[in-house]
């Protein structure tokens, strides 16, 4: 956008006094001064573009509350967002900034700061001082870890420090009782506090992608938890406390060091999600089967030589992901869920499909890929609703590879065309 198309924006908007101004993605690499007229601005939008600083007159938006001036090229904090004393929301993502300047507590009335994406490797102490703040994001960044004064920031409600290089758990975080969402995924964090356990408004934890191996006992104290991520580390076992996370709903624990589960962890009957792939399971507790709002299960990549039986208990399930084990046949229990949508066999010594899969008749998507199948049932083609078929890599006598290798519905508008050999 030229700069007299800008100007002519923001005529018109002076004109109708209109309270929000989007200008993203314009390729401005100035703001006009004629910025300052609009002083009825409520909301400026300015992302996508690339300014590297503002025009004094800014200041005079006394009304504003929303400043957007994310994926620009600002290296430094624009000194101008100081005046805008009414702002309630700033977010500044996706600039080269390395300094979060140490007056901005001046903005007391702010409520939500987004800098992710920076170049961060510390944070001014005065930050917490922002006593309105009630979401502070400043994940991807360079931080090593956060001032002893957080704790002073008790109304903050959702904070995220995701990709940084933190490698403590930061102690003040646990003095922010009034969190409902924390994310510390992707940080070489390897312990986490038994304090945690004061966090008692938590619905959701994030603590992916780290180097823990073990779980307080604390954690499991947190009773209001509806979503728990802990794939991605190290760890060896579950407690059997974890009956008291009565609220989960969502459990990731994909690739870690887990051998065995705990029979307690039936006791979570809100669970829709358990997620518990590449780990190092070769059974899995009969109290699975107590799970009744289970809508979706991954146990691909663990190590079982025959299938768990208590999965086809399961009535609810939609997804089950069961790939990359080693068990032999297709398990006859599977027959018996008949929600499920999704089912990923991939990577085991299956040997042929059941004609009796028809009876799924909501599947949607089937990966069978690598399972050693020589022939392929034509029953298949006649499911309503299987629209995603994954068969390569087996030993298929009655496909052709061209076929095969053109995808799913290459491979189910073959059968369909192909003649009813059976006899009358």
């Amino acid at each position: 956008m030229t700069s007299e198309n800008t100007l002519d924006t923001i005529k018109s908007a002076l004109n109708s006094q209109s309270k929000a101004l989007d200008l993203c993605d314009r390729g401005l690499t100035e703001l006009p001064p004629e910025i300052g007229q609009l002083h009825q601005l409520v909301a400026l939008s300015l992302s996508g573009n690339a300014l590297s600083h503002l025009p004094p007159e800014i200041g005079q938006l006394q009304n504003l509350k929303l400043l957007d001036l994310e994926w620009n090229e600002f290296d430094e904090f624009p000194p101008e967002i100081l005046q805008l004393s009414q702002l309630r929301e700033l977010y500044i993502s996706g600039n080269l900034l390395t300094q979060i300047p140490v007056d901005l507590h001046q903005l007391s009335y702010l409520e939500k700061l987004h800098v992710n994406n920076n170049r961060l490797r510390d944070l001014p102490p005065d930050l917490s001082k922002l006593f309105s703040l009630r979401e502070l994001s400043l994940r991807d960044n360079q931080l090593r870890a956060i001032p002893e004064t957080f704790y002073r920031l008790t109304r903050l409600r959702n904070f995220s420090l995701r990709q940084n290089c933190l490698s403590e758990f930061p102690p003040a975080i646990c003095n922010l009782e009034n969190l409902h969402s924390l994310s510390l995924s992707h940080n070489p964090i390897g312990g986490i506090p038994g304090d945690i356990s004061r966090l008692q408004h938590l619905r959701q934890l994030a603590l992916g992608f780290n180097q823990l191996e073990q779980l307080p006992s604390e954690l499991y104290q947190l009773k209001q938890l509806k979503q728990l991520y802990l794939n991605d580390n190290q760890i060896q076992e579950l407690l059997p406390e974890i009956k008291h996370l009565s609220s989960l709903t969502e459990l990731y624990l994909y690739n870690n060091q887990i051998r065995e589960l705990p029979q307690e962890i039936g006791e979570l009957q809100n669970l829709k999600t358990l997620s518990l792939s590449g780990n190092h399971l070769d059974g899995l507790p009969s109290s699975l089967a107590q799970l009744v709002q289970l809508r979706s299960l991954a146990v691909s990549s663990n190590q079982f030589s025959e299938f768990p039986a208590v999965i086809g208990q399961l009535q609810q399930l939609e997804e089950l992901a069961l790939g990359g084990n080693n068990f032999e046949g297709f398990p006859a229990e599977l027959l018996q869920l008949k929600h499920l949508k999704n089912l990923a066999l991939w990577d085991n010594p299956l040997g042929s499909l059941p004609p009796e899969m028809t009876q799924l008749q909501d599947l949607e998507i089937l990966n069978v890929r690598n399972t050693q199948l020589n022939q392929f049932p034509e029953e298949l083609a006649k499911m309503p609703k299987l629209k995603y078929l994954y068969i390569d890599n087996n030993p298929l006598a009655t496909l052709p590879n061209e076929v095969v290798e053109a995808g799913s519905e290459a491979v189910l508008a073959y059968q369909k065309v192909q003649p009813d050999l059976s006899p009358d």
